[in-house]
């Protein structure tokens, strides 16, 4: 009878153990999928700025202000250092939180 029981705990145990292998799974796809989604938002940002200064070295006719491009393109990638870089370490304390959890 306390056999049962405990392999029902061990049962329960494992299922919280794989829930939460599924949690940290799912949070690092979310992350790796904001990460891409904003290094092409910069992509897109220095794009254009690099298209403005070619714009304004050969003298093609163009909107809007090369400074104000540059300006943009640098912000947007500090922007997505940083996001990326406190998106990283919640999920590395989220895999050791998980490690601490079946070890205890």
């Amino acid at each position: 009878m306390t056999e049962e029981k405990d392999n029902k705990k061990l049962s329960k145990a494992e299922k919280a153990e794989e829930e939460e292998k599924l949690h940290i799974y799912f949070v690092e796809k979310v992350v790796t999928l904001m990460t891409g989604a904003m290094g092409f938002v910069a992509a897109l940002a220095w794009n254009d700025a690099v298209r403005k200064l070619f714009e304004r070295i050969f003298g093609t006719a163009g909107s809007g202000d090369i400074t104000a491009m540059f300006i943009y393109a640098i912000i947007i990638t500090a922007t997505v250092v940083i996001v990326t870089y406190r998106l990283t370490r919640i999920v590395e304390k989220m895999k050791k939180r998980g490690k601490n959890k079946v070890v205890k």
